[in-house]
């Protein structure tokens, strides 16, 4: 088994907080999710994570125009650049705290940041070779209060910046002629979009009392040129005193490695050189007073003003604007408010085209934004993590996609590995498809948090369990709930078991300590199971076992056995030392695996009760302290066990690893024969969740406390993670804040054993194998190089060893050059002549090769002739390369899925060309026919003959 697992793709949060992003082609959105940023591809279906990780959320982000170059600023001010087209870090720059907007210039050449009270503009990283990230060009400090939003005009000369004193700013960025800096006003709340019209100085600003004002300027924005240069200005030497290093020698970045001294160092130094800009600023506009310009300078006068709320009624009279953007091609202004309404309105009438709502609940969104196109429009709802993408022409969703609202509590793969389901602490169950990211139904039966999630062998229907005391069947098919299961007294149910056949599912009691078992298809309650006298943490079916097999893990230090369809009832009672939280079967049903509060994995055999193995995780599990606390995290654990346990555990399909997760930042993966941590992964580094720290920072510790626990506060009407009192609408003086924990609730391995997931505080981790960073030669010696496999294959003309040689070397590229040089009528004497060992290896590449290669067919061959003549020799080792053929079966499904659709679009299109061809007769066509009929059905019989 390979165990080069890394991070794959993050299921169950769509969108967190921030601003979202179209691509310049308009097929993909890039969302903010967390400390990451998920790339959502609108034209083929596919949802992708970039690889890079802040260390805190990210708070806003920016795209160049060309499209690669992605800007990412975390909530400490701190800047990712990753290229989009090549998936790489570029590099980190720190900004510095309080930054609230960034944007890319037109031409991709200079970048803007809304920091504090102030907008800074620097220069980007271009072809031409420069010392750092970026350079600090410009700073604009002229405004009382933060700054909000930030726009360009095409030129990328002209930037208006929108701030909380109720003011937006134009700067020339360099100076022109006619326009330095002017000011526009007339707002009553923070400026939330301040937007250019296309190729014109025009302006539109929008306030958060959801009042619009259209400023015009007489000038055409081409008649400005630049200012000239001033000796007075540019020169000053009291600049030394300050430092004495040139522009382009600031040093702005940090690889983000550095300790706390160098940090400081650097803050100080880029510290320094915004002085001297501004104090370059600053005598410059003495020079402007001293020197009057002349009476042809640009003035910003307002041609009309609108109010949103003129139409609003009732409740609707007292919903904030949060976010609006403009697309200035089309002159469409959308606008997205705090009571789920937004508003399409034409510019510069401002008449309304279309008022809806983004769902039935009342909250408020943080996010609109046009495609270049203008005929999408991206929103976001930061309390729902919810992702809608619009289209307003014909009224239809392009997305829509929501994630759990509340934290991840459970999670089941499908037998096929094709499909995930999670449960959360909402009530809702979704399913989710792992091979493009995307939720595709959601039932929300349940009314509290979800316990348990089993999937049936068949894969037909689920079953859940949940606090709210019912236990419920899904069927897969029709995505219905077509049974649920109850208990005589009303009980709440902390975990759920299906057995091997679906046919009997159980469920145990949190408050009642008894196991209910229920018949799945006449509902009926079969038993209650009694022994225990503590909850009931977790149950498991032993599914290949000769007889049907339950385990029971409890609160009261016993692990129980159970055979249901005998007449004795408990089997065995095994005694733990602690109390036990989770329990699982191996999948050949020989040995039960149990976690302990005390760290400890013990093993079991349940037949003859004794135990044969134990790992001890407690230092496994790592270290670590909340921000209020007031030791470090080593000597938190001293008298608290709880604090450090595995909460869930997993077997792979072989049975030969256990992988192991609870409150901590790591999972573990462990060889049970070996009884050893073979490698721990760390699930995030995101420090805007609690629980990551393992030392105490003596900083931030006063006399009064930890600063951590001085609660700056938000605005009430701000989407942060706000707690309010029930029933308070408004003036809530009680509100605060808090830091959620980072837990992992749940651990499962896909059935093909090529992927794993996890539900941690984040969302849903996938971690699958990297067959890029693989390299596991096989029995290799001096002569085998990719040269001399070339010249056997080519030279030699003898396949089969060039395909032994290839198969030793363990190249992906190298093998696929090999194997598709091969002619088709040798694959049938080749895979005769193979032998097994080389077997495994080539089933599973080509599993691996059907899901993107075009040569379907020609593999289907060599899959055929593999299986057909090494029958016989696989079936003893089944269990071996099961996680081989189960890869195998998930992509041959996919496969057919996506041709399936194809073919029957096909179908339908032929069928119309032939109804359309038996109407218009050729006899008839040149008398009356339809204008272009013969032309649009060639082209279409042609197209389809390509596909």
């Amino acid at each position: 088994m390979k165990l080069h697992y890394k991070f794959s793709n993050l299921l169950g949060t769509v969108y967190h907080k921030g601003n979202l992003l179209f691509t310049p082609d308009s097929n993909a959105l890039i969302t903010p999710v967390g400390n990451r940023a998920t790339v959502i591809d609108l034209k083929n279906g596919r949802s992708e994570t970039l690889s890079f990780e802040s260390e805190f959320n990210v708070v806003c982000s920016t795209l160049s125009s060309n499209g690669a170059l992605l800007l990412a600023i975390n909530e400490t001010g701190r800047g990712y650049l990753y290229n989009v087209k090549c998936r790489t870090l570029i590099g980190i720059h720190r900004f510095g705290h309080d930054v609230h907007a960034v944007k890319f210039s037109p031409d991709a050449k200079s970048v803007a940041v809304c920091r504090g009270t102030r907008c800074e503009i620097y220069t980007c990283p271009s072809v031409d070779r420069q010392f750092n990230l970026f350079t600090l060009k410009f700073v604009l400090r002229s405004f009382h209060d933060k700054t909000t939003c930030i726009d360009w005009t095409t030129d990328s000369r002209v930037v208006a910046v929108g701030s909380a004193d109720m003011t937006t700013q134009v700067f020339s960025v360099p100076l022109l002629d006619k326009l330095h800096r002017f000011t526009l006003a007339g707002h009553g709340r923070e400026i939330v979009g301040a937007f250019f019209e296309q190729d014109s100085l025009n302006i539109i600003t929008i306030c958060k009392n959801a009042k619009v004002n259209y400023w015009v300027v007489d000038m055409e924005l081409s008649s400005m040129q630049p200012m000239p240069y001033i000796p007075d200005v540019e020169d000053d030497d009291n600049d030394e005193d300050v430092d004495n290093m040139d522009t382009e020698d600031v040093p702005a970045s940090s690889n983000g490695h550095k300790d706390a001294d160098d940090d400081e160092n650097i803050d100080e130094m880029a510290e320094q050189q915004r002085i001297k800009l501004e104090r370059k600023q600053k005598r410059l506009d003495e020079h402007l007073l001293k020197n009057p310009t002349k009476d042809d300078m640009v003035v910003f006068k307002r041609m009309s003003k609108f109010n949103y709320k003129e139409t609003f009624e009732g409740a609707d009279r007292g919903a904030l604007l949060l976010c609006a953007d403009y697309h200035k091609k089309t002159r469409m202004l959308v606008a997205g408010f705090s009571n789920g309404h937004f508003y399409l309105h034409e510019m510069p009438d401002f008449n309304l085209i279309h008022s809806l709502s983004i769902g039935d609940h009342q909250q408020m969104i943080t996010s609109a934004l046009f495609n270049p196109l203008g005929d999408w429009i991206a929103l976001a709802c930061s309390n729902l993590g919810q992702l809608v993408v619009w289209e307003w022409q014909s009224q239809t969703y392009v997305l829509k996609q929501q994630g759990h609202f509340n934290n991840m509590t459970q999670l089941a793969y499908s037998p096929d590995g094709m499909h995930i389901a999670s449960g959360g602490d909402d009530g809702k169950i979704k399913l989710w498809n792992t091979s493009n990211g995307f939720c595709f139904v959601t039932f929300s039966e349940h009314s509290s948090t979800i316990t348990g999630l089993e999937f049936a062998s068949n894969g037909q229907f689920i079953v859940s369990s949940s606090l709210d005391g019912t236990v419920r069947a899904y069927d897969l098919l029709r995505y219905r709930n077509f049974r649920t299961y109850t208990s005589p007294t009303p009980v709440q149910f902390s975990c759920v078991a299906l057995d091997a056949a679906g046919e009997v599912v159980c469920a145990g009691g949190f408050d009642t300590f008894n196991i209910f078992v229920w018949s799945i298809k006449t509902g009926k309650l079969l038993d209650i199971l009694s022994g225990h006298e503590a909850p009931i943490s977790a149950l498991a079916f032993g599914r290949n076992t000769t007889q049907t097999t339950l385990a029971s893990c409890s609160w009261d230090k016993t692990l129980r056995t159970w055979s249901l369809f005998d007449s004795q009832g408990s089997r065995e009672t095994f005694l733990l030392s602690t109390d036990a939280l989770c329990c699982a079967f191996r999948p050949d049903g020989q040995q039960i695996a149990v976690s302990t509060v005390d760290a400890q994995i013990l093993f079991f055999h349940p037949d003859t009760g004794q135990q044969t193995a134990s790992i001890e995780g407690k230092h496994d599990l790592g270290y670590a302290r909340k921000e209020t606390d007031k030791v470090t995290g080593k000597k938190l654990t001293f008298g608290r066990q709880d604090l450090l346990a595995y909460r869930s555990i997993s077997y792979t399909l072989d049975g030969n690893y256990l992988l192991a997760g609870g409150r901590s930042k790591y999972i573990s993966l462990y060889n049970i024969h070996e009884q050893i941590l073979v490698k721990r992964f760390e699930v995030t580094c995101n420090k805007s969740f609690d629980g990551l720290n393992e030392y105490l920072n003596r900083r931030k510790m006063t006399e009064f406390g930890s600063l951590a626990l001085i609660d700056m506060g938000q605005d009430e009407d701000e989407n942060g993670k706000n707690i309010r009192l029930p029933g308070v609408r408004k003036g809530d003086r009680s509100s605060r804040h808090f830091k959620p924990e980072i837990l992992v609730t749940c651990v499962r391995f896909s059935p093909t054993g090529r992927a794993w997931a996890a539900c941690t505080t984040e969302g849903l981790l996938i971690y699958s194998i990297d067959n890029t960073a693989m390299f596991d030669p096989i029995d290799l010696n001096e002569t085998i190089t990719p040269l001399s496999i070339r010249q056997t294959l080519y030279d030699k003309n003898d396949s089969y060893l060039a395909l032994l040689m290839a198969l030793k070397l363990n190249e992906k590229s190298l093998i696929v050059e090999i194997i598709e040089n091969i002619d088709a009528s040798k694959i049938e004497h080749i895979c005769q002549s193979l032998p097994l060992l080389y077997v495994e290896l080539l089933l599973n590449f080509i599993g691996e090769q059907i899901q993107h290669s075009r040569h379907f067919a020609f593999y289907l061959s060599w899959i055929y002739n593999i299986l057909m003549n090494h029958t016989n020799n696989l079936k003893p080792n089944s269990t071996k390369i099961l996680n081989t053929l189960c890869n195998l079966e998930k992509n041959l499904t996919l496969k057919h899925d996506s041709l399936g659709k194809i073919v029957e679009n096909n179908v339908f299109t032929i069928d119309y060309l032939s109804t359309i061809a038996s109407i218009f007769k050729p006899d008839n066509m040149e008398t009356s026919p339809i204008p272009g009929t013969k032309r649009k059905s060639d082209r279409n019989t042609t197209s389809i003959s390509e596909e």
